[in-house]
């Protein structure tokens, strides 16, 4: 007559499926944290570059209103109101300084 123990060589097999379920659900669970971080991560960078954006139009601006300040054919116009000295002054160097202008 023959005994069935059914737990007698399961123990082994059940130890090996305990780990192996134990390391899917802890992947799993990583998994799913990895998701959150990439998830996270482009909502951020999408946030950068639209910040990026802004700054520069921002950027873009005052370099049109610095060039229109400084255009030649800028409506302000210097004819006229310019003077010419017939007998300018300049200024004049002390001649023991000039050695240490070069410098």
């Amino acid at each position: 007559m023959t005994f069935i123990q059914p737990n007698k060589n399961n123990s082994f097999l059940n130890k090996v499926l305990s780990i192996l379920i134990s390391g899917l659900i802890l992947g799993t669970f990583l998994l799913v944290v990895l998701y959150n971080r990439m998830v996270n991560f482009n909502h951020n960078l999408s946030a950068t570059r639209s910040e990026l954006q802004k700054i520069q139009a921002q950027n873009a601006e005052l370099k049109d209103k610095v060039f229109s300040l400084f255009d030649s054919r800028s409506s302000y116009d210097f004819e006229g109101k310019l003077i010419q000295d017939k007998n300018p002054q300049y200024l004049e160097i002390d001649p023991k300084w000039s050695f240490a202008s070069r410098f």
